[in-house]
């Protein structure tokens, strides 16, 4: 069966990278993959001194992610509005032959730059009813392209094209609506964290306007109302997108961002007129909005009120199938994913608008490294083929000429054989090895890490926890006696690699720290169906990538914790009920500060919890690493919801009082007024847990091709994972 025709549409913003990954299915497409991975911090963040290493260590991670299909199917990136050019203009009914003149021409008018500064395309778009074709003209400074494609290729990612932002928007639009020729005008308003884009779809054709306002300018309006509370940037995007603030709160946010929404609406404005006068018995009354910036609160009535626009935010696509992702995870985010969506069409050649940005000198590289494989091999038959003609020659010369002649030129022709041959070797040689070993390279043992946690979550498991335990019910985890409770929690894991150069093995030595309430731990956890039975029936499995040692497991020694104090560490009082796990020592785990990094990438996870010791909320559970209290800002977290939300339940909102010209806004206290939640405390007074380190060795299996010791090994460094 032929594989399916694939590709990847790319967006790297100021915010986050979104990609999607699109496959052709019958008559339509589904998507197979999809991620937003937010940077660090926004990189038009004042704080942020080096923006190019935080897109690499987000690149990074997404290759990381999907490494092997990345190497496969074509790439379609895109290029910020604001980062690029766009024109578009008519020309008369012409010959198609003279059409490419014409439109050099016309990009000489229309871009604002030397010709040889900058990379351009263009696409004739369907003609008018005055039998006109439209043209847009679209460019990019060659010094920004180089900058952001160097970026990428250090990162592995090789684009096959660039294009704008906002085409990818326009080809997205028109195929998911099944936009014709004769579809009425209708516009998409994408607005981005430092920009936003006015894409208009009448007819087929393509029109784009990109304007200096987007949801950065709101989040620097907050932070600067409220400096004197101490609100830097970070925080104050929390408080632009809370969706249930308090009453003065809300008040003080909505001033604050008066100004931005304002100038925010008159673009807006501005470009729908633009494109009306010029476009005469247009009418656009309906629009589609895209971008996180648009869930802020009011926002979207706002803009829709002042320009009396039917102003939709595009949440559900039409034509587009899921094959294999989330679907509530992919609703949650598929007002970002626009762009990306309209990017993997190009990759796909399903897209309207096939434009590309990418330097052509660039991709002929591409292309020619592609066919890299297909020149070596003829380059080997050219080489066998002269080799025999010149032994051809040779033996002829001998029989008819003397034996010293015909010798001579034999020793001559199996020279310059020789030399093709082993100038042919050297470069093979050079091509798989440096290349084939060195990419490869990066994917080893990237496998282990995800199998030591899973193998971890899957033998604490194993102690049976009931259904109450993992309820999150305060009131039914009190129900249960503590020395009845079967829930052992995870507070840290963490692994030390290590190479043995006697046995010549690969090994990570594993710490785990837990905690339980068992009146028995020592029984608890080394039951046959407990967790060191779990990792002794499980120790060898073909499918992982390593081995567990049997004799490492052992019962550890327990902390007992009674009213939040800490006694000295006890020995088991049960041994090993398996004779075949060994009598090495117990010992205390390593605690925080240990782990192992895989693939170049180093694990490392929350501090040790000093002093006393909380509840079972404080700490993982077999579901996770345990849980944690929002960062929150005033108001409380975002749910999501247009109503207000208190402690005992649901409220009506108030209705929104706004501040006259005189009055003045009352000073905020925030930790007043949006206090932090403080978790429950499910451990009684009197009872008492258990806190000891799990320790284990596993030795790895070597992958295919690889050589143990500690070049394969690496030298990685510790981290910690909770």
């Amino acid at each position: 069966m032929a594989s399916q025709k694939a590709a990847w549409g790319i967006e790297v913003g100021q915010f986050a990278l979104k990609a999607m990954r699109l496959v052709v299915q019958g008559d339509g497409v589904a998507v197979t993959d999809f991620t937003v991975i937010p940077h660090q911090r926004v990189l038009t963040d004042s704080a942020v001194e080096d923006q190019s290493g935080m897109v690499r260590v987000t690149l990074a991670t997404f290759v990381q992610q999907y490494a092997e299909r990345l190497g496969a199917d074509p790439i379609v990136m895109s290029l910020p509005g604001n980062a690029g050019f766009a024109r578009f203009t008519t020309l008369p009914g012409v010959d198609p032959k003279s059409i490419k003149r014409m439109v050099e021409y016309e990009a000489k008018q229309q871009i604002p730059f030397p010709m040889e500064d900058v990379e351009w395309d263009s696409h004739v778009l369907p003609a008018d009813d005055t039998g006109q074709c439209g043209i847009g003209i679209f460019a990019a400074t060659k010094d920004r392209l180089r900058e952001l494609l160097l970026l990428y290729s250090e990162c592995g990612i090789e684009p096959d094209a660039l294009t704008l932002s906002p085409i990818a928007v326009f080809n997205a639009v028109t195929y998911d609506m099944s936009l014709t020729t004769e579809s009425k005008a209708i516009t998409c308003i994408d607005i981005g964290t430092a920009s936003s884009d006015f894409v208009v779809m009448d007819r087929g054709r393509c029109w784009i306007r990109t304007f200096p306002v987007g949801g950065s300018h709101f989040t620097s309006a907050i932070a600067d109302t409220f400096t004197k509370q101490g609100v830097n940037y970070a925080k104050a995007e929390k408080i632009k997108l809370d969706r249930t603030p308090r009453e003065e709160l809300l008040r003080a946010r909505t001033t604050a961002m008066r100004g931005v929404t304002a100038q925010l609406v008159d673009e807006i404005g501005r470009s729908r007129e633009f494109y009306q006068d010029a476009n005469e018995g247009v009418e656009i009354h309906s629009a589609f909005g895209v971008g996180s910036t648009l869930k802020i609160s009011g926002l979207r009535t706002k803009i829709a009120g002042d320009l009396k626009l039917d102003l939709k935010r595009l949440e559900e696509f039409k034509r587009l199938e899921l094959d294999g992702p989330d679907p509530v995870d992919f609703a949650a985010h598929s007002i970002n994913l626009l762009p990306a969506y309209g990017l993997a069409l190009q990759g796909l050649g399903l897209a309207r608008v096939q434009i590309n940005l990418a330097p052509i000198a660039r991709v002929r590289d591409k292309v020619w490294k592609a066919k890299a494989p297909w020149f070596a091999a003829t380059a080997a038959i050219l080489c066998l083929c002269a080799l025999m003609m010149f032994l051809r020659v040779f033996i002829a010369q001998w029989q008819v000429e003397a034996i010293a002649e015909g010798a001579a030129e034999a020793d001559v022709v199996v020279d310059e054989a020789r030399a093709l041959v082993g100038e042919l070797e050297k470069a093979q040689r050079v091509a798989d090895d440096f290349v084939t070993s060195n990419i490869t390279s990066l994917l080893d043992d990237r496998k282990v890490w995800p199998h030591l946690v899973n193998d971890a979550y899957s033998a604490l498991a194993a102690a049976k926890p009931k259904a109450d335990e993992l309820s999150g019910d305060a009131a039914k985890i009190m129900a249960i006696p503590a020395k009845e409770r079967n829930l052992v929690q995870l507070q840290s894991f963490s692994g030390k690699p290590k190479f043995d150069a006697a046995t010549n093995k690969r090994q990570i030595e594993v710490s785990v720290r837990v905690l339980l309430t068992k009146s028995e731990p020592d029984r608890h956890i080394n039951a046959d169906d407990g967790v060191l039975g779990w990792l002794r029936r499980n120790k060898d499995r073909p499918e992982v990538p390593y081995i567990i040692e049997e004799e490492t497991l052992v019962v550890p020694n327990w902390t007992r914790i009674t009213a939040g104090k800490r006694e000295e560490p006890t020995a088991p009082t049960q041994g090993n009920s398996n004779s075949s796990s060994g009598g090495a020592p117990s010992t205390v785990g390593s605690g925080a500060g240990q782990g192992a990094s895989f693939g170049g990438a180093g694990f490392k996870g929350r501090k040790e919890h000093t002093g006393t010791v909380a509840g079972p909320g404080s700490g993982g559970t077999l579901g996770g690493a345990g849980g944690e209290s929002n960062d929150a800002v005033p108001g409380g977290p975002d749910t999501g919801t247009d109503d207000a939300t208190s402690t005992g339940g649901r409220r009506k909102r108030q209705r929104t009082q706004v501040a006259g010209a005189d009055e003045k806004l009352p000073v905020l206290d925030l930790a007043k007024d949006a206090p932090l939640p403080v978790p429950p405390s499910l451990i009684g007074k009197d009872d008492t847990q258990f806190e000891g380190t799990l320790t284990f060795t596993v030795t790895l299996r070597n992958p295919p091709g690889t050589e143990t010791g500690t070049e394969a090994t690496g030298d990685t460094s510790n981290g910690e994972s909770n």
